[in-house]
């Protein structure tokens, strides 16, 4: 009976991380009109303060989605991990790049959940750096910010 009690014990010990595991939060950024052939800005987040906003012990990975309306053509989102230097510089890593075909006309929405061979960004590829920061690229046409159109960039936070 020890022995039983001892396996489930264990057994518990190492199924309990896996049911902590879910969305932790969730950050949104609106990037407001965009243009044909021009870099949107960084955004930049930190991971201690992320896990401080959100109230958990660890992020494991992140799912990248932008949304889109009125004449919006979006090429790409390129997500850095980042550290700072006491100044303020950021010092970016590897930059883990999405393609998008998302290619909406006027008065149209689209959303596109942003993968890499079926995979969003996972802890392994920020180990070492304080953050992250993500800019995105308008195509060469197919933008109107006479429409005016509209870029958001959402971010979902997986982790316990």
């Amino acid at each position: 009976m020890k022995r039983l009690i001892g396996v489930f014990v264990l057994i518990a010990l190492f199924a309990l991380p896996a049911f902590g595991q879910g969305i932790v939060g969730v950050k949104s950024h609106d990037y407001g009109t965009v243009a044909n052939s021009v870099n949107e800005a960084y955004v930049s987040y930190t991971w201690s303060g992320l896990l401080k906003e959100f109230g958990c012990n660890k992020i494991d990975s992140l799912i990248i989605s932008i949304t889109v309306q009125n004449e919006t053509d979006i090429d790409s989102v390129m997500w850095y991990p980042c550290n700072w230097t006491t100044k303020g510089t950021a010092v970016n890593g590897t930059v883990r790049t999405f393609v998008s075909t998302l290619d909406v006309a006027a008065n149209a929405t689209g959303t596109a959940v942003l993968y890499v061979a079926n995979a969003g960004v996972a802890s392994v590829l920020w180990r070492g750096y304080e953050g992250f920061r993500v800019f995105t690229r308008g195509a060469a046409a197919g933008n109107d910010p006479t429409d005016p159109n509209n870029l958001k960039i959402t971010f979902t936070f997986y982790g316990s």
